[in-house]
């Protein structure tokens, strides 16, 4: 479990204040899927950073499992918006990098890699290097990355973002796949309502200045079809009071 109790970030540049986060109480819940929600600038990375512990707090506390958090984490599994796969390694060397910085034997290491690489649907891919990848090829071997350490938590910061419909839909199945059973915990940064509706046990809705807006707790059964439950009177009702969340307070400086 983590939790942080008024977390506030303010970021100083060429001596003006920007406060980014304010007074920011949330538990996550082990094993569960938290969807933080937002517009461009309500500080939803900055508070992923804050979890992931590269970033320190201006104000208030954070804890894990009641402890003060140590950092850096070796529990944590972080998916940024960019691409981070390195390019001159091939796909089996950048999925067995944790591995290796973790001094795993040879055969251990061979076999978890080449598990992963199955795991989303690389086998076969091992040799080639990222530029020779797809973009949803280089977003499934970044997952497998990620996993490669085994962390109790993943963060994801619109990992699928800039990536067409279809992969988009794709990608997202298969991280549901993955998480489904694990007992890992899931804190997933997106602007896009139906994704967070789509992911999500529960929606924390962020606007401008790093409020929490709303909190939207989910029971909808899994796995859920975006087709079937966008015509579902709950889910429409969901949509607008997610919606009407994210512009209050709009106008008001960021």
């Amino acid at each position: 479990m983590i939790a942080l109790q008024n977390v506030g970030k303010v970021f100083v540049r060429d001596g003006q204040a920007t406060e980014v986060l304010r007074g920011v109480d949330l538990t996550i819940a082990s094993g569960s899927f938290l969807v933080l929600l937002g517009r461009s600038g309500s500080g939803k990375s900055t508070l992923l950073n804050i979890i992931a512990g590269l970033s320190a707090p201006t104000s208030g506390t954070i804890a894990f499992d009641g402890e003060p958090p140590g950092f850096p984490r070796v529990d944590v599994g972080y998916l940024t918006q960019k691409e981070t796969l390195l390019p001159w390694l091939d796909v089996a060397s950048n999925v067995a990098l944790p591995l290796d910085l973790r001094n795993t034997p040879k055969a251990e290491k061979m076999a978890r890699t080449a598990a992963l690489l199955a795991l989303v649907g690389l086998t076969g891919a091992e040799r080639r290097y990222p530029r020779e990848l797809s973009g949803g090829m280089q977003r499934r071997a970044s997952l497998a990355r990620m996993l490669a350490a085994d962390p109790s938590m993943l963060l994801l910061d619109e990992p699928f973002g800039a990536l067409d419909a279809q992969l988009r839909s794709d990608l997202q199945r298969e991280l549901l796949r993955l998480w489904l059973g694990s007992g890992k915990t899931v804190v997933f940064v997106t602007h896009d309502i139906d994704e967070a509706l789509l992911l999500g046990d529960r929606v924390i809705a962020l606007r401008p200045g790093g409020e929490i807006a709303c909190d939207v707790a989910l029971d909808a059964p899994r796995p859920r079809d975006m087709r079937a439950i966008r015509v579902e009177p709950s889910f429409v009702a969901l949509h607008e009071r997610l919606l009407d969340a994210l512009h209050v307070g709009e106008g008001a400086s960021a």
